[in-house]
């Protein structure tokens, strides 16, 4: 471990930051353009827990244990006892995000080792979250409001949700996704208008609804839900003992002749997860 006193290194003059003057969870937020290689950041020891999120650019992070090239986008998590700096070689276009934090993260999965730092890769898409967490953050110490603390304790556990989120691999939350609209899909198989209703659950637009089922399917969201309301009848009926009747009113369909159509047209079963 370091002998350097802890401390908060300001940034240039003209530089966005902002530090604590109280006894708050959070001691610094800094964002925006940094130049590395005119004005490194020396080493030093912050006061706190450091969440360092490289959004654009590269650069390098030295520790004892020697230099690092970062690439955007990142997050580096940095124990308050790791001695650390960042340079650069050249000029490059280096955009950051920064929380210090007086205590150590809640999650075991985002604490350094003592003395130590771990860098995470981020996925793109994280980033507009991640952004705007930091912007509540600078929000609520310029409101600076009596319950502030409880507020920025929130945000904290806000912030290390999506660092964890965004540190997963993609294919994983795709197949997490799927698992949700499957899981929607079976719940829901006697309403009459499914897509709509999938894209509200979802958040997300028709075209992107469709799309995601091509990936997953190879077929449009409408061909796959009628398919899986074919597939329950029949395990209703052939495996369940159910007469066409009731496995037809019990779906949705307004007549059981309707089912008797869709059941005379059906098509094998509907592929799963791709």
């Amino acid at each position: 471990m370091s002998k350097l006193p802890h401390a908060i290194v300001r940034p240039p003059a003209g530089r966005p930051c902002w530090v604590s003057h109280g006894n708050l969870p959070l001691l610094y937020l800094g964002w925006g353009k940094r130049d590395f290689h005119k004005s490194p950041l020396p080493r030093h020891c912050d006061a706190g827990t450091s969440f360092y999120l490289l959004t654009k650019g590269e650069a390098l992070l030295a520790t004892a244990k020697g230099e690092q090239r970062i690439i955007a986008p990142c997050a580096c998590l940095i124990d308050r006892d790791c001695m650390f700096g960042i340079s650069n070689k050249r000029a490059t276009g280096v955009e950051i995000l920064v929380w210090v934090w007086r205590d150590a993260p809640g999650s075991d999965s985002l604490t350094p080792l003592a003395g130590d730092l771990s860098v995470r890769p981020l996925r793109s898409e994280s980033l507009p979250r991640l952004i705007e967490l930091h912007q509540q953050c600078r929000d609520e110490v310029a409101r600076n409001e009596p319950d502030v603390s409880v507020t920025l304790s929130a945000l904290r556990t806000l912030v290390e949700v999506e660092l964890l989120r965004a540190g997963r691999a993609p294919e994983n939350e795709d197949r997490r996704l799927w698992q949700r609209v499957s899981d929607w899909i079976s719940a829901n198989l006697s309403i009459h208008a499914p897509i709509p209703a999938l894209c509200d659950y979802l958040r997300v637009s028709p075209s992107t609804l469709t799309r995601f089922f091509k990936k997953h399917t190879k077929q449009s969201p409408g061909v796959y839900f009628r398919k899986m309301k074919q597939q329950e009848a029949l395990r209703l009926i052939q495996s369940e003992g159910w007469s066409v009747k009731a496995a037809a009113f019990h779906l949705g369909y307004r007549h059981a002749t309707d089912l008797s159509r869709a059941l005379a047209k059906a098509a094998p079963p509907p592929p799963g997860l791709t």
